[in-house]
């Protein structure tokens, strides 16, 4: 192990020694549930997250009440498609994405066929791009998402989620981009981009396993999800249970570390790329 060159950071980073740093009182003395209000340990975990929620929501550049805490990109892909489904059928059961999406999002989209959704796959070219005329011209009346990644971790395809944002704003329709492989490694302003949904998982920037956060628009017309988890109206009654207080933690601090030095990372790693 001693002479390991690890290169699989798209699969999961080590974790951030000042992420490590943060969490620890979290798992010892503060180690009260954040959802107990009535005492003054249980306050402070809960401040804890909201410092978090924080964190998240400035690397996005979005408010800390768009920002959801799962367990990570998995649990947050499930709670966005499943929730959208459920709560847009009036409106009609069509998505649209791509054959080289994740696991995770073709997995729950062929769970969802299974109950009536209608799947309509994008081909994509020799470089793993898609057409954005032939997306536009997917989109039908009973559309109601679109359901594309930003960057490929198998292929290193960059979609061009602004362009994409745009067509789906100007067609009505929703837009969840897994943002996984993206997040801590190019900008993000959530605040002008017109993405509804949007996920990320903590240990694909430096931060623990176990945690990641969905991010659903308030802004304008607000999105619609029903939740996923029921029984403790944790995160506003989208996703109940007990907060994994440490990760959370985690995530938070590893946000605020990726946002800090994502101009000089950036630079790093292009170097390194090319060489």
């Amino acid at each position: 192990m001693d002479k390991l060159v690890y290169l699989d950071n798209n699969a999961t980073t080590p974790l951030d020694p000042q992420v490590l740093d943060a969490m620890m009182p979290y798992f010892t003395t503060h180690f009260a549930n954040a959802s107990s209000l009535t005492h003054r340990a249980g306050r402070a975990a809960a401040a804890a997250v909201d410092v978090a929620r924080q964190q998240v929501a400035a690397l996005l550049n979005a408010s800390p009440q768009e920002i959801i805490f799962t367990s990570g990109a998995t649990e947050a892909i499930n709670m966005a498609l499943k929730g959208v489904f459920e709560r847009y059928q009036t409106k009609g059961k069509h998505f649209i994405t791509c054959r080289t999406e994740h696991k995770a999002v073709l997995d729950t989209l062929d769970y969802l066929k299974q109950k009536g959704a209608e799947i309509t796959y994008l081909p994509v070219d020799d470089q793993g791009n898609i057409n954005l005329t032939v997306l536009d011209n997917s989109i039908r009346p009973d559309t109601v998402m679109v359901v594309l990644m930003h960057a490929n971790n198998e292929t290193g395809v960059v979609h061009p989620i602004d362009q994409i944002a745009e067509i789906t704003h100007q067609r009505q329709v929703l837009f969840f981009c897994d943002a996984t492989q993206a997040i801590g490694k190019t900008p993000y302003d959530l605040s002008s981009n017109r993405v509804d949904l949007l996920c990320l998982s903590g240990h694909k920037l430096y931060g623990p396993k176990g945690v990641g956060a969905l991010y659903i628009r308030r802004k304008s017309k607000p999105t619609q999800v029903s939740a996923l988890l029921h029984g403790g109206g944790q995160e506003n009654k989208l996703r109940a249970g007990t907060l994994h207080v440490p990760g959370i933690v985690g995530l938070g601090k590893a946000a605020e570390i990726a946002q800090q030095q994502l101009v000089v990372e950036t630079k790093r790693i292009t170097t390194l790329r090319n060489k």
